[in-house]
């Protein structure tokens, strides 16, 4: 009898734990958004924050592929006006509100200087999550 009940504590310590450990590998939705300068030009480009659907990100937390990411907006612009020396940084995060904030913060950054701001819309140009 006391086996018996050794036995059923361990298979629910292990079931317990097991349940608390398990590593949640879901796909969730990942709010981006680019900037783009070229320090040759006065102009910086901004596009709105998008959701991408279905984003597992890295262990790490990072954006798995995102420098894919950049490469769209890069070559996006590059269509749009030739310029081939864009600098594009694509910034993300799980939470909207957290990623809005980051873009108040660097547009006030740049409205300080002489630069020229674009937006980009959504409508204009839109990122895809790249193959992995």
């Amino acid at each position: 009898m006391k086996l018996l009940k050794s036995i059923t504590i361990l298979a629910l310590l292990f079931v317990v734990t097991s349940a608390f450990t398990t590593r949640k590998d879901e796909f969730k939705p990942v709010y981006v958004m680019g900037v783009s300068l070229c320090f040759g030009d006065s102009v910086v480009y901004f596009t709105d924050i998008q959701q991408i659907d279905s984003v597992r990100l890295t262990h790490e937390g990072f954006l798995p592929s995102r420098e894919g990411y950049s490469d769209q907006l890069k070559s996006y612009l590059e269509a749009q006006d030739g310029n081939i020396n864009h600098t594009c940084i694509t910034y993300f995060n799980e939470k909207k509100a957290a990623l809005q904030k980051t873009a108040t913060k660097l547009l006030k950054r740049y409205q300080n200087g002489d630069v020229i701001i674009r937006h980009i819309t959504p409508s204009e140009f839109r990122y895809v999550r790249p193959e992995e």
